[in-house]
């Protein structure tokens, strides 16, 4: 497993390692279809204590890298991850999140990604971040505008989720 850096933001936000006493608020926080609505298939719902003590093996086997959890007044309150890419876009990353509701409206969330985009950009050499939000997904939308990104494009109908296609806003920050 790689050595997570803990990242210390404004109003008692943190990204650090998930820790296993964490595991069963986490799962009760990721048990909540609308936090699945906004990820991807693979994210399990429902979501159990098995499901988030498989995520957290995954990171301590180290098949899962640069993956922070989220906590606000040192409670978890969701996770955030970060996926640096290969070959001619090596200097490129996705960032990935979900925040549980009891947290939504209160900044959380624009500060972890604030945060995190300005560590890779400093520590990373990552030059471009970007994040693929369903177009229905406002709140995700204003957290990355808030935070310095931009709409770059919309790729039509290039997501299904419960079976339905959607439109997928492509939002990037650059750091050039």
């Amino acid at each position: 497993m790689k050595t997570i850096v803990t990242l210390t933001g404004k109003n008692d936000v943190k990204l650090k390692a998930i820790e296993r006493s964490d595991l069963e608020d986490m799962a009760v926080l990721a048990n909540d279809p609308a936090v699945a609505a906004n990820l991807r298939d693979t994210f399990p719902s429902p979501y159990s204590l098995k499901d988030a003590e498989e995520f957290l093996s995954l990171i301590e086997q180290g098949k899962l890298n640069h993956v922070w959890g989220i906590y606000a007044k040192d409670k978890i309150a969701g996770a955030i991850t970060l996926t640096p890419q290969t070959d001619i876009y090596r200097h490129s990353a996705e960032i990935g999140y979900w925040l549980g509701a009891p947290f939504h409206g209160k900044g959380i969330m624009t500060e972890a990604v604030s945060l995190l985009t300005e560590y890779a950009f400093r520590e990373m050499n990552i030059l471009r971040i970007y994040a693929g939000v369903f177009a229905y997904n406002e709140a995700s939308k204003k957290v990355l505008m808030k935070s310095g990104y931009h709409l770059e494009a919309v790729k039509v109908k290039a997501v299904i989720k419960n079976d339905v296609l959607h439109d997928e806003h492509l939002m990037v920050k650059m750091n050039i």
